[in-house]
């Protein structure tokens, strides 16, 4: 691949050098014949450099495969599942990688994704997987020291440096994390107290990053005290300097304190249980575990009910490993960031995964465990494509990344996909999980407190309409962000179309699904 994208390049930089149009000038083919000396002169140098660049590459290209072709297995399977390792290799290829192909870096990249072959970290990546670092601090509320020292929660991963602390402190004060900016700048001095040798900046720079981070924060006093100190140390540093102006100046920071946002306070707080389901009121009656029914009698399945208004429960081993990898394997080149729907669909950092859509028609096992929904649920899945209304959409089979979540939500949406316009509306979500998540990564329900670990091969079922067929806003619900392992899940939602009559509504205004389970077994007859 190398070569291929050398000698495209290098083709084009020579027809760069007589595509003149010398036919338009008597005088430009005079000169192109009588300088040919010089121009063959201007050639050599252009295949020195290229031949410069080249050897750097071979020895690079050379060196790589071999701590490639030595590598511990491992790093390809649990070391990854640790939010440093993450980091670490996103920085290292994209570090190692982007200075040797220098200018060739997005021809190359091209290339490579244009095959579907090859993933290569870039500089945004970077830039990313810090943000993620800084909301896994603040959804987990855990130490940036304890952080940079490998330790999540326990579960210990390679320690940071110096630097990367100040980089990820860097990053959360440009997100206007502050108090998460200090702590990581405390942490950068404690690691090059301790064990680094050399650093991106010096003490006294990091300090007025903090108190720039105070000052912002509300506490000019503290920022004060800070200048005070740094301004002797290091008077022409850049920071001291940014942060005397904003004192000097009198900059003021739009700071109030507000009261937490209560959704996002208590997504937190359910995001930070230990990984096991959570419901806040285990005692009601109504809450049981029970085999659930088909519509073929002989099929039932395991169900748990988490919750009774909204319907919430929770229906174990769904599909099969077997169905499970091959969901995966059928979307593993064809993942795409995910995005948020409204007018329109965009990539927002509120949902940090990829995607990719499987229809029914395109696997006979996908196609089976659509029916298996159906017999599960009581509802209606056929897909009536391309022309006819439908009763459920494709599945989206989701890998969640480095700290990879989905704040909180519902689910119908503003702008549904053109075939499902005419459909209704999303009724129900029945959202399979394809892998075990170790720690974080857990689905919850701030408005009502429930909180569902991801079990493999599991489902979680909900209807996202009361009996009265009102959006039931108490169905907000946000994937945590995954602090150690990895996260896959496969959601189907189903559609209104072909299940006002299969879902019906409630004989009185507080019935519940519960209540209208029997009336729909026996057909609303008395």
């Amino acid at each position: 691949m190398y070569c291929v994208s050398v000698t495209v390049l290098t083709l084009s930089a020579l027809l760069s050098l007589t595509s003149s149009e010398m036919f338009t000038s008597s005088n430009k083919v005079q000169r192109m014949v009588m300088d040919e000396e010089r121009m063959l002169g201007e050639l050599k140098l252009f295949i020195d450099q290229k031949y410069d660049w080249l050897k750097k590459m071979s020895i690079f290209y050379f060196d790589r495969l071999r701590d490639v072709k030595f590598r511990d297995d491992s790093l390809e399977g649990h070391d990854l599942y640790h939010p440093n390792t993450m980091y670490l290799a996103i920085q290292k290829f994209a570090n190692d990688y982007s200075p040797v192909l220098g200018n060739n870096l997005q021809n190359f990249l091209n290339i490579q994704r244009e095959s579907g072959q090859i993933f290569l970290a870039d500089k945004d990546d970077i830039a990313g997987a810090r943000k993620s670092l800084v909301i896994l601090q603040v959804v987990f509320k855990m130490s940036a020291l304890d952080m940079a020292r490998g330790d999540y929660l326990g579960f210990q991963g390679p320690p940071l440096k110096s630097n990367d602390a100040i980089l990820i402190g860097a990053r959360a004060f440009s997100e206007e994390h502050f108090n998460e900016c200090i702590e990581w700048m405390n942490a950068s001095i404690t690691l090059y107290n301790s064990t680094d040798s050399t650093s991106l900046a010096t003490i006294p720079e990091i300090t007025a990053v903090m108190g720039r981070a105070y000052l912002r924060l509300g506490d000019r006093a503290r920022a004060e005290q800070i200048y005070d100190e740094v301004k002797l140390l290091e008077p022409a540093g850049d920071e001291v300097g940014a942060l005397g102006h904003e004192l000097n100046n009198q900059v003021e920071f739009e700071f109030e304190f507000e009261p937490p946002d209560e959704t996002f306070q208590n997504y937190s707080r359910l995001c930070r249980l230990e990984n096991r389901h959570h419901i806040p009121d285990p005692n009601n009656p109504r809450l049981v575990c029970r085999y659930r029914e088909t519509l073929l009698p002989y099929y039932r399945f395991k169900e748990e009910i988490l919750s009774v208004a909204p319907f919430v429960s929770v229906i174990y081993n769904v599909i099969s490993d077997a169905e499970g990898d091959h969901l995966k394997g059928f979307v593993s080149d064809k993942l795409q960031r995910g995005q948020i729907q409204g007018i329109k669909a965009i990539a927002s950092d509120i949902r940090t995964s990829d995607l990719a859509w499987i229809g029914d028609q395109m696997s006979g096992q996908v196609s089976n465990i659509s029916k298996r929904i159906g017999y599960i649920t009581g509802l209606d899945t056929s897909q009536r494509k391309p022309d006819g209304l439908t009763s459920a959409e494709d599945f989206q089979v989701v890998n969640y990344g480095l700290g990879g979540r989905y704040e909180p939500h519902t689910d119908p949406v503003m702008n549904p996909p053109p075939w499902v316009k005419r459909s209704g509306h999303r009724l129900a979500t029945f959202l399979i999980y394809l892998s075990d998540v170790q720690r974080g990564g857990s689905t919850v329900f701030p408005k009502i407190g429930i909180a569902v670990a991801p079990v493999k091969n599991m489902a979680l079922f909900w209807y996202n309409f009361d009996p009265a067929y009102e959006v039931d806003l108490l169905t907000k619900h946000g994937g945590c962000p995954v602090l150690y392992g990895h996260k896959w899940i496969c959601t189907k939602w189903i559609w209104t179309y072909g299940n006002t009559l299969r879902r019906r509504c409630g004989l009185t205004p507080e019935a519940t699904q519960l209540d209208i389970e029997p009336d729909i077994k026996r057909g609303y007859k008395s």
